[in-house]
């Protein structure tokens, strides 16, 4: 009789299996346990090299137990369960181990520095209570298989699908630091659009800081907002035609919730800040601006921006990059004040109407 048979209890062989996996997952959180501010000292290489395997990790549970959902509506009737609870159960198990091995890669892939902020908050703790809820579920799941009463499985599939919806919760918000907040959103028809962004930031504010004022540098005054209604030619440079342009290729990276080389450029005074390398901007010196250094690198550099495989930068916003620091890199600088160049003017007119410049 096999170990899966959906007619009889689960054998000692399923039972030490599902323990191993349990006693890892603890063992992981002990071990290894959740931060969520930057680590201080070095992790070793070989643990940040098994943290890299995150992304690919997490697939393995999502796709399993994206399937057991789908076993588990077959189970609901109790023929469904002789047919299909053998196969949910090891479904069930495949999950849970991929779910932990995702766990555990991504705590290691944390240590690597540069992740911080709300979202990774709560994609790191809505990870870790869907596993656990998970992992209880196959235990209850375990305890009922074979009993003539069904209460034990009804709570189960109750358990699993509340636990795999707060995965699914978690793996927005990582989604989120991945690919910039309005990733999902951005298309999505309203109200559904209104409510998903009211829904999200709701649960930002349990996790987020109260953001402090940024200080810039005395040097420079506070950026005018432009009146409602407001020509191209009112509009300010730095705001409306290179931030869109950082929206799109930088701050995927540079942002509060992931700061790679402790650089942001979500805000005119962090980039100009700078990161671990220095300052990424040095006004009238573009050659000397370690941000044009690093985009004009060859793209199989590892220390290229954006990385590769991410979109790149086109000649037109690199050179009105370039342009904006030679003329000073101000925040204040408007379109009407601004001289720049036929070609140039173009490509910002191309971004502040939300179009690439070519």
């Amino acid at each position: 009789m096999s170990s899966f048979d959906s007619s009889s209890k689960p054998r000692m062989g399923t039972w030490a299996l599902a323990l191993l996996i349990i006693l890892g997952y603890v063992t992981v959180l002990i071990a290894f346990p959740p931060r969520f501010e930057p680590v201080e000292g070095e992790t070793s290489s070989l643990l940040l090299f098994i943290g890299r395997f995150h992304p690919i990790f997490l697939h393995l549970p999502v796709g399993a137990l994206g399937l057991l959902c789908l076993m588990e509506l077959g189970c609901l009737t109790r023929s469904g369960e002789e047919k299909l609870g053998g196969a949910a159960l090891l479904t069930l198990l495949v999950g849970s181990a991929g779910a932990v091995m995702a766990v555990l890669a991504g705590i290691l892939l944390s240590r690597e520095g540069g992740y911080a902020g709300g979202n990774f908050s709560l994609h790191q703790t809505l990870a870790i209570i869907g596993t656990s809820g998970i992992l209880l579920a196959l235990v209850v799941r375990m305890l009922g298989m074979g009993q003539e009463e069904r209460g034990l499985l009804h709570f189960y599939r109750a358990l699993f699908f509340a636990s795999f919806g707060l995965m699914g919760l978690g793996a927005h918000f990582g989604g989120n630091m991945s690919h910039g907040s309005k990733y999902l959103t951005a298309h999505a028809p309203e109200p559904l659009k209104s409510r998903m962004i009211a829904m999200e930031n709701w649960m930002l504010g349990f996790v987020e800081k109260p953001k402090a004022e940024l200080e810039t540098p005395d040097t420079l005054p506070p950026a005018e907002t432009p009146p409602v209604g407001a020509t191209s030619s009112d509009k300010l440079v730095f705001q409306h035609v290179l931030m869109p342009i950082f929206e799109a290729k930088c701050n995927t990276c540079h942002n509060e919730d992931k700061t790679k080389g402790g650089l942001r450029m979500d805000t005119y005074a962090l980039l100009m800040q700078g990161g671990d390398s220095g300052e990424s901007v040095i006004p009238g010196k573009p050659d000397e601006s370690l941000a044009i250094e690093r985009i004009l690198l060859p793209e199989d550099d590892d220390e290229h921006m954006p990385p590769k495989g991410k979109e790149q930068m086109t000649a037109d916003e690199l050179a009105l990059f370039r342009w904006w620091i030679e003329q000073g890199a101000s925040e204040t600088l408007k379109m009407d004040e601004a001289k720049l160049p036929e070609n140039l003017k173009t490509a910002a007119e191309a971004v502040m109407k939300g179009q690439t410049a070519s």
